[in-house]
Order: C-alpha cells, then sequence, then structure tokens
C-alpha cells in the first residue's frame, strides 16, 4: 500500500507467497465473530428454557378446572422477559417452547451451538427433522450423525440431507407415514392485512412442486416477452417473479373450467402426475421400484417421496436412466442409458445435483458444467475434470485467485485466496427426477 510520499509500507503488504493475508485474517475474525454469536444463542437458549420449565411447573400446580387459562404462568414468565429485553412476548412464548425441545431433547447439538461448532441454522434443521422421531435412543444416533454432516456444510444442504437420514431410522415405512399425511391434504384461505388475502395449498410433494414449477416457467415466459397487454397499450411488465407468479396461478384456476357431470377438466386421477414428464434415475440395484422393498424415493434435492408417485412418474417417463452408486458410501460409480446421447453430461447431472461451491444450492440444471483444469490448458473433458458450477462461483473461479482441485470420487477441493481449504463432496443418490424431452426407448 502506497501512502502519501509513494512509499510502501512491507505490513500492509496483502500477498505474501501468493496467500492473501488479508483476506485470510477478516475470515478467520469472521468465523470468530460467528462463533461468538452462536455461544451467545446458546445462551439465550437456555434462559428461555429454563423459563419454560419454571412456566410448566407452575402450571403443574394449577387446577385442571382453570380451563383456558392454566398456560398463564407461561404467558406471564413471557410478558416479563419480552417487555425487558422488548421483544413482542408472543415471539418470546414461542422462543422458550422452541428452546425447551432444543436443550431437553437435543441436549448435544445445544452444546455444539454453545462451542461455537454450529450455527442456529444448523440447530433448526436438526431438530426440524428430529423431532419427527419418538425413541430417544434412535433420535440420538440420528443427533449424532447430524452433527457430524453439520460441521463440514450450510444449514441448507443440511436440511436436504437429514430429510433422507431421517428416513433410514424410523421405525415405522415412509409409504405408511406418506399414506396417513395424505389425509391431511386441503386448501385453506387466510385474511391478512390490507385487502389481502393468503391461498394456502397442502398436499403431496411432486404436484405441489409440479404446481410451482408450471407457474414459474409461464411467469419466465412472460418477464422475458418484455411487455404486459395494460388494456389500452403494451407497456414494460415491471413486475417481480414472485408477482407474475401470484397472477399466472389466479388465472389459471379462475379461467379453468371443470364439468363435473361429464368430467371433463377433472385431470388424470393421480393429481396431475401423469402429466409430469420425467427421466427416472434409478440405483442399481433397483429393488424399491421393483417392488422388493419400501424404501422411499427422492423428488431431486427437495424431499422423499412415496414409491406409488415415483412408480407412475416412472411409467409416463419418457426417458430412463440406471445409477450405479457404491453400496457404502451412496457415491456414483457409473450412468448408462438405452439411448447413448450426451453419457457425460447425464453422469454429471446425476453426481452434481447441485453447484459444487461450498454450500451452494443452485440445482444443475442452471449451472454451467466447468473444466476444473482449464481445457485450453490441457485439461480433459472427462468426469474427473468436470463439475457444475452456477454462474457466480463460475466466475468467482475463473476471475478471483480462489483453486480447485478435483480428487477421486467426485471430492473437490477448493482453495481460498487466503490459503485456507474447503471440501465438497458429492451427495449420495437416491431415485430422481430430471426434466427430458427425448422419446422413451421402448
Amino acid at each position: 500500500m502506497k501512502t502519501n510520499d509513494g512509499d510502501t509500507h512491507d505490513d500492509d503488504v496483502a500477498d505474501v507467497d501468493g496467500v492473501d493475508a488479508v483476506a485470510a485474517a477478516l475470515a478467520a475474525r469472521y468465523a470468530a465473530a460467528v462463533a461468538a454469536i452462536a455461544a451467545a444463542e446458546a445462551h439465550a437458549m437456555a434462559v428461555l428454557a429454563e423459563t419454560q420449565t419454571v412456566g410448566l411447573e407452575r402450571m403443574a400446580e394449577i387446577p385442571r378446572t382453570a380451563g383456558r387459562e392454566v398456560d398463564l404462568p407461561l404467558r406471564a414468565l413471557a410478558a416479563e422477559l419480552g417487555a425487558h429485553a422488548r421483544q413482542p412476548d408472543r415471539s418470546v412464548q414461542r422462543r422458550m417452547d422452541d428452546a425447551h425441545t432444543v436443550v431437553t431433547r437435543f441436549a448435544a447439538t445445544w452444546e455444539a451451538l454453545a462451542a461455537g461448532r454450529v450455527s442456529v441454522g444448523h440447530v433448526r434443521a436438526i431438530v426440524e427433522h428430529g423431532v419427527k422421531l419418538t425413541d430417544p435412543d434412535i433420535r440420538a444416533a440420528f443427533e449424532g450423525e447430524a452433527l457430524e454432516r453439520a460441521v463440514s456444510t450450510t444449514p441448507g444442504r443440511l436440511g436436504a440431507q437429514l430429510a433422507r437420514l431421517v428416513e433410514q431410522v424410523q421405525p415405522t415405512t415412509f409409504a405408511e407415514r406418506h399414506q396417513a399425511a395424505r389425509e391431511g391434504r386441503g386448501v385453506w384461505v387466510r385474511d391478512v392485512a390490507d385487502g389481502m388475502t393468503e391461498l394456502l395449498l397442502r398436499g403431496p410433494a411432486v404436484p405441489v412442486h409440479g404446481i410451482h414449477a408450471l407457474i414459474s416457467q409461464i411467469a419466465r415466459e412472460v418477464l422475458n416477452d418484455g411487455h404486459t397487454n395494460t388494456g389500452a397499450m403494451d407497456a414494460a411488465d415491471s413486475r417481480t417473479m414472485d408477482q407474475v407468479r401470484a397472477d399466472v396461478l389466479t388465472e389459471l384456476v379462475l379461467t379453468h373450467r371443470i364439468d363435473v357431470e361429464s368430467g371433463e377438466g377433472l385431470g388424470d386421477g393421480h393429481g396431475g402426475l401423469a402429466s409430469i414428464r420425467a427421466t427416472v434415475n434409478v440405483t442399481v440395484p433397483a429393488l424399491a421400484l421393483a417392488g422388493v422393498t419400501e424404501d422411499p424415493a427422492e423428488l431431486v434435492g427437495r424431499t422423499p417421496i412415496d414409491l406409488d408417485t415415483a412408480r407412475l412418474l416412472a411409467v409416463t417417463a419418457p426417458g430412463w436412466e440406471r445409477v450405479l452408486a457404491d453400496p457404502i458410501t451412496g457415491g456414483v460409480l457409473a450412468v448408462d442409458r438405452y439411448t447413448r446421447t450426451a453419457d457425460l453430461t447425464r453422469y454429471l447431472r446425476v453426481r452434481d445435483p447441485h453447484c459444487r461451491f461450498p454450500g451452494c444450492r443452485m440445482p444443475t440444471h442452471r449451472c454451467d458444467i466447468d473444466h476444473g483444469h482449464d481445457y485450453a490448458l490441457g485439461g480433459q473433458t472427462d468426469h474427473r475434470n468436470l463439475a457444475a458450477l452456477c454462474r457466480r462461483h463460475h466466475t468467482v473461479k475463473g476471475e478471483t485467485p480462489w483453486r480447485v482441485r478435483h480428487h477421486p470420487g467426485g471430492v473437490i477441493e477448493w482453495t481460498s485466496p487466503g490459503g485456507v481449504s474447503y471440501t465438497d463432496t458429492p451427495p449420495p443418490v437416491t431415485v430422481g427426477f430430471v426434466p427430458d424431452l427425448e422419446d422413451a426407448p421402448f
């Protein structure tokens, strides 16, 4: 760095032996600050959990004949804490209950938060999925595995992993629980402020995600067209993506007509599943698809789905891919297709369901396929040198001092300008679905 006198001072040099010392120091300070925040959050949780315990003890002393007033001790304590901390007492009471769950049922997770090893986001992900497990021993085993994964990934990626993990340790099958959960499907209306109302839909994951994908596709086409009909003239469309989605869904529902007597417009009888086209990636051996086991399938990167839905999609799929997975790690070993088209791209699409920069969850269909070692410099077009990168992280790799090194098994090592290494491992594969417009090979 040059001063007014034009001299450069050694203590201001950022790049020493190829390492950006300033970036490394800032990253270390930020990590320490985040750990301190986590410890403070854990301390607040401990206080809130203790408050909840006191409230529950006081509630137990109230005669059952008290009716609606039985939770007054909790309300009073929440009001006390809220007033002192200048926070809404309703929010405080919810946090008391949440904190009590963490401290009493996920003690190891709370301790990891207190030590700064995980963040509140990690805690939320672990609790969200772990509360489904009622057996304390099973829940403890799940928590231990979840914490091992949490220390090396982001909350967003952790949640997707735990959705699969919790299915592996559940005492009942996914099919049984899904069948019961389907009984709770429905549509609700909730009025909110300023003349607005929310329409809430709860249903099976595949058709609901299909609805969102459809209105998103139409909304993109509307925005890409760049104009909206205002009645008198065409004007530039200034709406946001969310606003267009809302308008598209409203138009689709209100302009669609159903003839109950003839059945016209009622759909396929499977909640619209037959209208969804997918390529089915079948983990080898495909025992679940064949009906031998009841392991759930997965809507890639989203949530487990029931096998009946997976089989129906398989029947209507325009193409099939077989994915050979390592029986221990779940890593992709090979991908083949009856019609040999873009095999390498298909392999990468299965191995890399999202951008391979640590923590990024951008879906692979919105990513570039990048050469780790530049093709112009001798890098091979091979799965050992290719990975999906979103445009943002593709640019970071190409235009900044971040470096990438590919290892066996699809493992990618990123080295920051500050000299710190981060390892990104591809997630294990499951039965999944990806868009395909080709004709089926049968």
